[in-house]
């Protein structure tokens, strides 16, 4: 056992966050493997398996007025519990509930939407966002294209920790090579939402079957788009794809369990993620680790977890034109195409493990008690 272990086993920490995201379960299933002694504190009910060591505190009130009216309680539990450290995520929601409980001194994970979406909606949000940053003695994010939002919200005296989601490698891992079917599969796992660009896909797809259909009409015939999530934008969507006669070759699928989706990834030849707003990219991170090629916008942390010409192909955000040459490209060199798939699974593994995500998060953690 390493010293950072032996030091983690003495620390108490409190996670407040909601139980109801994946990533949340994630990291405390995983702090307590570390040796964290670990209190999750949340007004969201668990949607996964949560490990028997971490303790489960359920806030009274599920909607958002929990956030403004849990306060009394949580500041009751962080005084039953004395933490050595406190770690509260979302700056929106749980930020505000760790603001105005007065809990202190903890660090704030930002998210995403926190600090990309939320603060520009009216100027009350940003200013509710501001306070809640500024009240954090540390910040944390999972990527530096989203440290860099939070310094433009709140200038750059804050210390900001780069704390990226981590990916289980073994669950999430190639069992067929890509183009080994009699379809040629172009897709992604997403939520059906503007910000993630799914309308310029369908618009690039439908340049792509226009182009093989001039040049190579049997390749044209094999080309099949799936889309795999759900959101307020499927519907149109779907409307978009029959207007662009795509009707025969798109297939749009309900959002699918989180254990199912490695098997999902797996039915992809080439994954693509066209985002508008991205905080870090775990969608391209997890079809990197089934040996994927990613085509991607050079938007937020997209090009931190995609190296360009080596695991995947960045293009400019909202160009059409541009993913459907990348599309075109790796169609056309399909060595190319699985060289990158290769390649993208080393540099996960090598940067974006759940062992190395942990390891970076407990550092972190532990940095920050160090330094009370």
């Amino acid at each position: 056992m390493s010293m950072l272990d032996k030091k983690n086993e003495m620390l108490t920490l409190v996670f407040i966050a909601p139980a109801s995201v994946i990533h949340t379960i994630k990291w405390v299933n995983g702090l307590v493997c570390q040796g964290f002694k670990v209190h999750l504190i949340t007004q969201h009910l668990p949607i996964e398996h949560i490990h028997p060591d971490v303790t489960l505190h359920l806030l009274s009130i599920k909607n958002g007025l929990g956030y403004i009216f849990n306060a009394v309680a949580l500041n009751r539990l962080i005084k039953q519990i004395s933490p050595d450290l406190i770690n509260v995520h979302y700056a929106s929601g749980y930020g505000t509930l760790a603001n105005l409980s007065q809990i202190k001194p903890y660090s704030l994970s930002v998210w995403g939407s926190d600090v990309y979406e939320f603060p520009y909606k009216n100027i009350l949000n940003k200013t509710l966002i501001k306070l809640n940053l500024n009240k954090a003695k540390y910040i944390f994010s999972t990527s530096n294209a989203m440290a860099e939002q939070v310094r433009n919200l709140i200038g750059s005296d804050k210390q900001i920790s780069i704390t990226p989601f981590g990916v289980d490698m073994n669950r999430f891992k190639s069992t067929k090579s890509i183009f080994s079917s009699s379809k040629i599969t172009i897709g992604i796992v997403k939520r059906l939402e503007h910000k993630y660009g799914i309308d310029i896909l369908i618009k690039s797809f439908a340049q792509v079957m226009s182009h093989y259909q001039e040049v190579d009409n049997s390749i044209a015939n094999m080309l099949q788009l799936l889309i795999v999530g759900d959101g307020s934008k499927k519907t149109e969507y779907y409307d978009l794809a029959r207007e662009l006669e795509l009707a025969s070759h798109c297939i749009f699928q309900s959002a699918i369990p989180n254990e199912e989706v490695p098997a999902m990834i797996d039915t992809i030849d080439i994954f693509i993620v066209c985002s508008r707003i991205e905080s870090f990219g775990v969608a391209a991170i997890e079809a990197s680790a089934c040996n994927r090629p990613c085509i991607v916008s050079n938007v937020g942390g997209l090009p931190e977890v995609v190296s360009n010409n080596h695991t995947g192909i960045i293009v400019t955000s909202e160009s059409v034109s541009e993913f459907t040459q990348a599309i075109i490209r790796l169609i056309d060199e399909p060595t190319t195409a699985i060289e990158l798939g290769q390649q993208a699974r080393a540099f996960v593994e090598s940067q974006y493990s759940e062992p190395q995500a942990l390891k970076i998060m407990s550092e972190a953690l532990t940095n920050q008690y160090m330094k009370k």
